[in-house]
């Protein structure tokens, strides 16, 4: 290679490693604990800590490069740069004395010295104030504990995890009282968005948090507020949500839709000396529980939390002639929701129909941030159709007439917003999801995050579940993205995830996850991402059913006509009802003892409701006699396995109401609950029953059984069944 060569090389080479070296230094500086050479007491240190900006009212009142910093513990300012603003400062150089003064108090301390006085009082300091030489900018600073003289000259003190916040003491009067209030001062979040109230802040009084009720009520939650001066008497109410609320000021008696009841503290006329304002101030906690919703002081960001429960709910009762109409699709009732589930939430609308085969055929459009649903045939019967108060995540719904006799719902949403939807019994639920993610782009509390394709909405995400055969399940995506999550790759946070492999299969992309154990999961899909939430399954989903196919294998059951009951069992049992569980975060959790044509024994079948958490055990069996004329339907459980579990249920009430729901449905001969001491039902750990739907050599039975159109009957009435035993019999999870 020639010389030229050589020095060609080594330039480019030189340019790399300068490049790098630029990229190291250019990143823009974040809050990480960052290198400081400091001196004191004679000795030199290299200070690591978090530098924190102390702010007094929103006011950033430390100097840029003399930030707040960690010294053996405690958080240290210079009080030149700090604390002249809110208090006379005198220091003398020849004793090493320095006085703060307030009206209310006197603190005097010394460099290097952890005896203090307070108000001629000898006090114990934290931390020594200290003399330190920042070395790079050969500059000397008296750096003393911030919160300590803060909370000594009476201002609120919060440190977070990226400033020092000090709050002026206030001049407040209440029930007689006078006082300079100097503890927490506090902001409200609501639906995840903060507000500040400006006539005070959430203020802390008798140990209870209070808030200015006409700003909480009217600027924050959107209810009516009515105050009369006469009387002092307030009023809060709100059509939507059928809410009136009663009070007095300096009472702690409240009626709530005309119901009384105790906050346990009175409401407060608070005034505000400062400003010569006065402030009806209601106190929060028991306030936000009576008016419904949750509630609660979060300490690591000063601030009072709240969230809706509930934003409307609006119903009418069908006429005997809308019940029975079947060409028309009435809509009578609209409710909305918030729900949460480990930081992740929804705003839930669910929209009941007299009609659920009309209201199957809606369809569902997104453009940016408008969700629009149109529901054919059909038509709106409530006199509400208008919402607006959703909080962060909707802006606004609105129902109106559509084109051809339809109706439109149609969801303006903040953002760009992903959702789902289902319709089941006559109700459509749709959910609007809000992010999941901290501010500076982390993953909350959830086991894995995936970084969605551009393009990729909810309706291409699906899932399949290979528990308990195998610890493991997968996330499929439509299309082919394999290059794409190699270069974002999936982000674990569990520590029972073993490994996640993503292989291309078809035209789909599988993201195996495998585990140590078996877990429970949700799949939700955002407008950037797909989060996994997992976690045993009693803890993630509500409701958790086995559904058993009898026999199989080499053991075919009962026999007729070349017809053999395991196929009929296992096809309605899991074939048709897996499509009925297949959402990708459901409440409702199916595991089956066997996905394929297998033999498993009666033993395994008995252990494997616990073996998964399961609540309940449901058996599906087809009957035979020796004589035709035997038909109908029987359900069966055990006398040794029939004591009270979750929500009072048994196992004969269970059998009767799958016994009544698959009579109704499918209008086999009743032949009633029975008792047997079947070895799946009597050896089982949960409410057990077993279903003899009909006889495989009954003359009548037979042709109903082996046609499909009535397979697919009693599929749904399992599955509504199961459905209406949960409602029935919640787990309480």
């Amino acid at each position: 290679m020639s010389n030229r060569k050589n020095k060609f090389f080594s330039l480019i080479l030189t340019a790399l490693f300068l490049g790098c070296l630029c990229a190291m230094f250019l990143v823009k500086p974040s809050l990480a604990a960052s290198k400081v050479s400091i001196r004191y007491n004679g000795k030199t240190y290299q200070n690591t800590s978090v530098k924190l900006p102390v702010l007094l009212d929103g006011k950033t009142i430390s100097k840029s490069s003399y930030k707040a910093i960690k010294i053996n513990n405690y958080y240290m300012v210079s009080y030149t740069d700090v604390f002249r603003d809110g208090a006379k400062v005198t220091c003398t150089k020849k004793d090493k004395k320095i006085t703060f003064s307030t009206t209310e108090n006197t603190l005097k301390m010394t460099i290097g010295k952890k005896k203090a006085t307070l108000n001629g009082k000898t006090v114990t300091l934290p931390a020594a104030p200290l003399s330190v030489r920042y070395v790079s900018k050969k500059k000397t600073k008296v750096l003393v504990p911030v919160k300590y003289v803060a909370q000594c000259m009476g201002f609120s003190f919060f440190r977070s995890s990226s400033s020092i916040q000090l709050r002026s003491p206030l001049s407040l009067q209440y029930d007689g009282k006078k006082l300079n209030y100097h503890d927490v001062q506090g902001t409200v979040y609501y639906n995840h968005k903060e507000y500040k109230t400006s006539s005070l802040p959430v203020i802390k009084l008798e140990g209870k948090y209070f808030i200015p009720a006409q700003e909480l009520t009217e600027n924050i939650l959107g209810l009516e507020y009515s105050y009369q001066s006469s009387n002092g008497t307030i009023t809060i109410e709100n059509e939507d949500l059928d809410l009136r609320i009663k009070g007095t000021v300096g009472s702690d008696q409240i009626t709530i839709n005309g119901t009384a009841s105790s906050l346990g503290v009175p409401i407060y006329m608070v005034r505000n000396i400062t400003t010569k304002s006065d402030v009806v101030c209601v106190p929060a906690a028991s306030f936000l529980k009576n008016a419904g919703y949750t509630r609660g002081w979060n300490k690591a960001t000063n601030q009072y939390t709240i969230q809706s429960k509930k934003f409307f709910s609006w119903d009418k009762t069908l006429t005997n002639d809308q019940k029975n109409n079947t060409s028309l699709n009435y809509l009578y009732s609209a409710i909305a929701t918030y729900s949460e589930t480990k930081g992740l939430g929804a705003i839930k609308l669910q929209i009941s129909g007299s009609s659920a085969d009309i209201l199957k055929t809606l369809t569902v459009k997104r453009e940016k941030n408008v969700i629009t649903l149109t529901i054919p045939s059909s038509q709106y019967l409530l006199d509400k159709n208008l919402f607006s108060h959703f909080g962060e995540i909707v802006d606004k719904m609105e129902i109106t007439s559509g084109a051809e006799g339809s109706v439109v719902i149609t969801l303006t949403c903040k953002e760009t917003a992903d959702y789902s939807y289902t319709v089941q019994n006559g109700v459509l639920e749709i959910n609007i999801l809000y992010t999941y993610l901290r501010e500076d782009g982390s993953v909350t509390d959830y086991s894995l995050f995936i970084q969605k394709p551009e393009g990729v909405s909810a309706e291409d995400v699906t899932n399949q579940d290979m528990y308990p055969k195998s610890k493991a399940f997968k996330v499929i995506i439509k299309g082919d993205y394999v290059d794409y999550l190699k270069k974002n790759p999936v982000i674990i946070n569990n520590n029972t995830v073993k490994s996640v492999s993503i292989t291309k299969s078809g035209s789909n992309t599988v993201i195996k996850v495998n585990t140590s154990k078996l877990r429970g999961y949700k799949i939700y899909v955002k407008n950037n991402s797909i989060v996994v939430s997992m976690g045993a399954p009693q803890k993630i989903y509500k409701s958790i059913v086995v559904l058993d196919a009898g026999h199989g294998g080499f053991d075919p059951g009962a026999q007729h006509k070349r017809t053999n009951e395991k196929d009929l069992n296992f096809k309605i049992m899991y074939t048709l009802m897996k499509p009925y569980f297949s959402d990708n975060a459901p409440d409702i959790k199916a595991y089956w003892t066997r996905t394929t044509d297998s033999f498993v024994t009666l033993a395994d079948r008995a252990a494997f409701a616990k073996q998964v958490g399961a609540d309940v055990f449901i058996s599906l069996h087809m009957n035979s006699a020796s004589n035709s004329s035997a038909n109908g339907t029987e359900v069966y459980y055990s006398v040794s396995n029939n004591s009270k579990s979750f929500g009072g249920i048994t196992s004969k009430a269970m059998a009767t109401l799958f016994k009544n729901q698959l009579i109704d449905d499918l209008g086999t001969k009743n032949r009633g609950t029975k008792s047997a001491a079947y070895y799946v039902l009597k050896h089982n750990t949960v409410p057990s029953i077993l279903i003899e739907l009909g006889f495989l050599s009954g003359s009548a039975d037979y042709s109903k059984l082996t046609n499909t159109s009535f397979q697919k009957k009693a599929t749904k009435s399992i599955y509504t069944g199961i459905e209406s035993l949960f409602k029935k019999y919640p787990t309480g999870r």
